[in-house]
């Protein structure tokens, strides 16, 4: 089984990025997230994954419309209460 899933209570959320870097190669990955955690704490693992990136508002979720993520929002916010997590994509700003 390849999809991804919630935990048993519905907690963790996992979210797909899409980043191109500097040499314009399509990064792609996924962070495993509490949904009531903030922007500002996915801001921090995506921060982890990539190294510094020096931008405000560069998280911009991608579905169902697309729209900056503000860092002081919970990321639960942002989707429905039960998302398909297929389709949970995340675009980071080049």
């Amino acid at each position: 089984e390849n999809k991804m899933s919630t935990s048993a209570d519905n907690d963790i959320i996992s979210l797909n990025f899409h980043y191109h870097n500097a040499g314009n190669k399509n990064v792609i990955f996924v962070i495993e997230i509490s949904k009531d955690k903030t922007v500002s704490d996915l801001e921090e693992e995506v921060r982890k994954k990539l190294g510094s990136i020096n931008r405000n508002d560069f998280l911009r979720q991608i579905y169902p419309e697309e729209k900056p993520m503000r860092t002081e929002d919970r990321i639960f916010s942002y989707f429905n209460e039960t998302p398909d997590e297929d389709r949970i994509h995340i675009r980071i700003l080049p």
